[in-house]
């Protein structure tokens, strides 16, 4: 399985990867549930799920929506007071996640693929930290 692969599974199960995020993320990092007070979590799952699909895409093809995009999210991350040393949380949870998610099929290259998108995507939203973006 690749990262496309994995992406097209996600989307195809969306709730139950988003799901098993938020499990993961607010079980593993408490202090992170104070940036989810009033956030409707059905909703941010939808959002989750749009954001997994950017992260992929941006990372197998760099279209400047994708990067604007990113910037425009880490702008928001910003505005909302979210510090950026949450994002290898987010990462480390995202990835437990995905693999709990895809079981049997999950393997290093995956988990290699994952990590180098997460990652390049948490670097163009801190882009957004420095510049305010807006779409």
């Amino acid at each position: 399985m690749n990262l496309n692969e994995s992406i097209h599974r996600i989307l195809q199960h969306r709730e139950s990867l988003a799901d098993l995020f938020y499990l993961v993320f607010l079980d593993r990092y408490p202090d992170v549930r104070q940036h989810f007070q009033g956030v409707d979590l059905k909703n941010q799952a939808v959002l989750l799920t749009m954001v997994l699909m950017v992260i992929e895409r941006h990372h197998r093809a760099s279209y400047p929506a994708t990067e604007v995009y990113l910037k425009y999210l880490g702008t928001k991350h910003s505005r909302r007071g979210i510090p950026p040393d949450l994002y290898p949380h987010f990462r480390d949870a995202m990835l437990a996640a995905l693999e709990q998610f895809h079981s049997q099929d999950w393997t290093e290259s995956l988990a290699n693929q994952w990590t180098e998108a997460i990652e390049e995507a948490a670097g163009t939203m801190l882009e957004g930290y420095k510049q305010h973006y807006s779409v």
